[in-house]
């Protein structure tokens, strides 16, 4: 795998910047029979239970270091949900919780969720 890189007038002497790509990203329905909207390197979903979801990656990611980030919710009618991610990352996975903000598990409708390295 190779580093992208950009000069800028900046950095021009330094040999340019360094990029982090998305290597994973997801948009699902997280309630009922779990459901992908759209995605980007994600093979499926996996309910675990109430609010908790594994997504699992179509290619491998470089290792198991990398940086998760998301968002749930619902809709105009629904508390305001957050994301969790648990510390059992892999390079084919990641293990994510959707609960409400006095961290009470809870399904959400709307899951969004992307993975950099």
């Amino acid at each position: 795998m190779s580093t992208l890189k950009v000069n800028t007038i900046e950095e021009a002497t330094s040999g340019g910047a360094t990029f982090y790509t998305t290597k994973a990203w997801v948009n699902f329905d997280g309630f009922g029979v779990v459901s992908i909207r759209a995605d980007g390197n994600v093979s499926s979903i996996t309910d675990n239970g109430v609010g908790i979801y594994t997504v699992a990656f179509t290619s491998a990611v470089t290792d198991a270091n990398f940086a998760a980030y998301g968002g749930a919710g619902q809709d105009a009618n629904d508390p305001i949900r957050d994301t969790g991610f648990f510390a059992v990352n892999t390079t084919t996975s990641l293990k994510t919780e959707t609960f409400y903000g006095n961290n009470t598990a809870a399904d959400a409708g709307l899951v969004m969720i992307a993975v950099t390295r």
